[in-house]
């Protein structure tokens, strides 16, 4: 500042000399009627000495002001190179701070698409883990259902056999009941032959009544036929059947099928 505020004030100088010198050179002396007189030689030496003097300062004043302004020229270089660089810096600065920032998204990004990677896996085993325990319950569940249904059907099947047992041993005794009463009305006619068979199919009430006696197969002898038929419907009534169970009776004796041979009387 210093330097500049000197330069301003010889740069005022010189040009308020220049400024003085051109006026005088300008405006016209005024016309003096003169006398030539001898000249001093002196005075011109002191002239022209003072002239030298004068483009001497003039000089130095015009190198000075080319030193300033080669001064002032590189200091806006070096400002201008300076701020460049600082630009350039900035600019760097800028875009490492731009890669980082895109380096630490890019890593948060991969870091997020890990972890959501790592959720749907153990979201996924959860998921089989509890698609196996279903299963498993489901299996547990179907053996245990297969097992009791098992264990039901045994005991079904076991009441049932029990059942049937009772039922069988109950026709039968029924049966031998109904052989014993046909037998006691049975009486072979002459003309039975071994080998004749007669089947009659007789329809009971639930009373024990006999509503129907049908021939369902001769013997080709009419006579032995109609022995056959006489000794069912001799019985009438077959009263001891009175106290058997409805579905027993409906199964086995509302229609039953009796055979009559020579030899014996078999069902």
């Amino acid at each position: 500042m210093a330097v500049v505020l000197h330069c301003s004030v010889l740069a005022s100088l010189f040009l308020f000399q220049r400024a003085n010198t051109e006026v005088l050179d300008v405006v016209s002396p005024p016309a003096i009627k003169a006398t030539l007189v001898g000249e001093n030689p002196q005075v011109k030496n002191s002239q022209v000495q003072q002239q030298r003097q004068a483009r001497r300062v003039e000089e130095q004043r015009a190198e000075q002001r080319r030193a300033e302004e080669q001064q002032q020229v590189a200091a806006r270089e070096e400002q201008q190179r300076q701020e460049a660089e600082r630009r350039a810096e900035q600019e760097r600065n800028t875009l490492q701070q731009k890669q980082e920032l895109e380096r630490n998204q890019q890593a948060e990004r991969q870091k997020e698409a890990e972890e959501q990677k790592q959720r749907e896996e153990r979201q996924r085993q959860e998921q089989a883990k509890q698609e196996d325990e279903r299963k498993q319950q489901e299996l547990a569940a179907e053996q245990e259902r297969v097992r009791q249904e098992q264990a039901l059907q045994a005991q079904e099947d076991a009441e049932a056999s029990e059942i049937a047992a009772q039922e069988s041993e109950a026709v039968m005794s029924y049966t031998s009941l109904i052989h014993d009463l046909v037998q006691q009305n049975w009486s072979r006619p002459p003309s039975a032959r071994n080998g004749m068979v007669t089947v009659l199919r007789i329809t009971l009430a639930p009373t024990g009544d006999i509503l129907d006696v049908v021939i369902d197969q001769s013997s080709g002898d009419f006579a032995f036929d109609r022995a056959a038929d006489t000794a069912v419907r001799k019985v009438n009534r077959f009263k001891e059947l009175q106290g058997m169970p409805y579905s027993l009776f409906e199964r086995n004796f509302r229609s039953f099928r009796l055979t009559f041979r020579p030899e014996d009387l078999l069902n």
